[in-house]
């Protein structure tokens, strides 16, 4: 018997964990399955080495992040497009320069066009300007990772196709605004652990629950929309051949 409910496992779009996490450490995130981005180029070389059933390892170079940027390589960026299915953490931030931020942004979305990938993308304090580069640059597999914007934003992002990944550390306002067909869930671990709740990464029960209150639906049928959205942008994306072999069988049985 499967221990998941509705047979599906907990999933989780956008956290952090170190590259050098054990089998141990995996095997106590309970079977869940999470999008492990990375913050730095140093951080995503690692990463792109291993090989998990349950985790979908990313390469990343966080906007916030000053020594992120500078040590951003187009050409050894370029290369890691062989070994990921995932770009992320990538985007703009309040903090530093924007002009920065915005350059290595557009290196990393010229280097993504027609490629078989997923972004996760950070866009605290500068949501206007990075969807002004999506709209310019856009991508079948954009997910907006714990998106603050205003209503016109959303809806600007919806129009771009772009799918949100949710916490429930996100106001009320912003969970009911989000279509339920773009929702994906994430804890942001290690970020924010008493506002999300999550205790490690994959763990999505308070926002499955709170999703649930909000939608008028039970947290199986939560979870099953989950699978079913990261289905969709993996296919248009054309990645669900990409992801780990439980991780895809997973999506088409949702």
């Amino acid at each position: 018997m499967s221990p998941f409910p509705d047979d599906l496992p907990p999933l989780d779009c956008h956290a952090h964990i170190a590259p050098d996490v054990t089998a141990a450490q995996i095997d106590a995130l309970g079977g869940a399955v999470v999008f492990a981005v990375t913050r730095t180029p140093a951080e995503a070389a690692r990463a792109c080495q291993r090989s998990d059933a349950t985790l979908v390892w990313g390469t990343g170079v966080h906007p916030g992040v000053a020594a992120a940027l500078s040590a951003f390589d187009p050409r050894r960026f370029h290369s890691t497009l062989r070994e990921t299915c995932l770009i992320g953490e990538i985007g703009l931030d309040r903090r530093g320069d924007l002009e920065r931020q915005r350059y290595v942004l557009s290196r990393i979305l010229s280097a993504v066009q027609d490629q078989q990938v997923l972004l996760s993308l950070h866009s605290t304090g500068r949501t206007a300007a990075l969807l002004d580069l999506l709209t310019d640059q856009p991508h079948p597999g954009a997910i907006l990772h714990w998106f603050l914007g205003s209503p016109d934003e959303l809806q600007h992002a919806v129009d771009l196709g772009a799918y949100f990944s949710v916490n429930a550390a996100m106001p009320d306002t912003v969970l009911r605004a989000i279509p339920a067909d773009r929702l994906l869930p994430e804890t942001d671990f290690p970020s924010s652990r008493r506002a999300t709740g999550a205790s490690k990464p994959g763990d999505i029960s308070k926002l499955e629950t709170r999703l649930a209150d909000l939608r008028g639906l039970t947290t199986q049928q939560i979870r099953r929309t989950f699978w079913q959205n990261l289905r969709e942008v993996a296919t248009r994306a054309g990645v669900l051949d990409r992801l780990p072999e439980a991780v895809a069988d997973w999506a088409l049985e949702a």
